[in-house]
């Protein structure tokens, strides 16, 4: 598609902006595609503020392909710790091991091929073929949906397969396939600090003489997307089984939210429940010491519900009828990770436990 006059107003208009408002951050002046792979998957679902020391853990402890490929998956799942949908986690082990043993370790530089990775998306591959190797791929994320929807005035879902097309379409006139690079991180920047979701500083926007949502006074209505279904509801109730020095935890294998990280014992409701009827299920030599608040952690698609109880168990007792508990000191919990919503009842109650949090 070739640009029009608009297209070339808009594409200076972003490159100018870019150039008066740089960005610092530790991924930017960089043309290593493993460092920028790892950034590009830590912020798929993650603020690059909450991100940013995430990477620089990350590649402290994992500083090439290498090392990545060779760790185990509960190593690299302590270093994610916190950030959530461990399914990126994952992915990116199984995308170092082939890039190890099918590319001897050199990270592959064709589009199709980074897009065959594991783990790695359109986008992601747009992003690390133009930032490594200049391939003439724009990147259209939800930044980039919001602008272009503004702009041209995009009515279309821009989730929906016409309005990702109505996209496509107006992305592929603006892009600089001279300079992908370039424009490519000028029009995200311009997306996350310039023409936010919300208070978008368009009275001081270089573009507001071609942008139509600000000609139409609609801006706050654009880009649109499709009404999300309600989170489904989940009650977890976790029995912290524990004696003065010992703790019992387990590994999540089913194929369910926070596979492979570690919880306490747990019973799943799918609606509210009296701790009574939980704890009426122990036996009467076993001490209930402390019941927790509920914590909340919302995920994609589901809303997790997850309070705890404290049980002291006796120096000598052995659970029976519980399958896969692992019996381990209490200063070792630090080395296993756990799903977002534990850790903070372990922070919050880390004396109660004798933790070293």
């Amino acid at each position: 598609m070739l640009p029009n006059s608009k297209d070339k107003t808009i594409r200076s208009g972003i490159l100018t902006w870019a150039q008066q408002h740089p960005r610092d951050l530790p991924w930017k002046d960089t043309s290593d595609p493993y460092r920028i792979w790892v950034s590009e998957i830590i912020l798929q679902q993650t603020r690059v503020q909450q991100g940013t020391p995430y990477y620089h853990r990350f590649i402290e402890t994992f500083p090439n392909v290498f090392k990545l490929a060779s760790a185990s998956i509960d190593d690299l799942y302590k270093v994610w710790e916190g950030l959530g949908y461990y399914r990126r986690a994952r992915h990116m082990h199984e995308a170092a091991q082939r890039i190890v043993n099918e590319f001897e370790g050199n990270f592959p530089t064709s589009y199709d091929e980074i897009l065959s990775l594991k783990g790695v998306g359109p986008y992601a591959a747009a992003a690390i073929g133009s930032f490594a190797f200049g391939l003439p791929h724009p990147v259209i994320d939800g930044n980039v949906q919001r602008v272009m929807a503004r702009l041209y005035g995009i009515h279309a879902e821009t989730d929906s397969t016409a309005g990702k097309k109505e996209v496509e379409k107006v992305v592929s006139g603006v892009f600089d396939k001279n300079d992908p690079a370039t424009f490519n991180q000028a029009i995200m920047d311009f997306g996350a600090l310039h023409c936010k979701p919300q208070n978008p500083s368009c009275a001081d926007c270089p573009l507001s003489g071609s942008c139509y949502a600000w000609k139409n006074q609609i801006v706050h209505q654009l880009p649109r997307k499709k009404t999300k279904k309600p989170r489904k509801e989940r009650f977890f109730y976790y029995l912290v089984f524990r004696n003065e020095t010992d703790i019992w935890i387990r590994k999540r294998e089913a194929n369910d939210v926070w596979q492979h990280l570690y919880e306490f014992y747990l019973v799943e409701h799918s609606e509210p429940k009296p701790w009574s009827e939980i704890l009426n299920l122990l036996p009467p030599e076993i001490e209930v010491l402390h019941t927790s608040e509920a914590y909340r952690q919302l995920l994609t698609h589901q809303q997790i519900h997850a309070s705890f109880s404290e049980v002291y168990l006796p120096t000598d007792y052995e659970l029976r009828n519980v399958q896969d508990m692992m019996r381990i000191n209490q200063e070792k919990l630090e080395n296993f990770a756990f799903p977002k919503v534990i850790d903070c009842y372990l922070r919050d109650n880390s004396v109660t436990l004798n933790l070293a949090f």
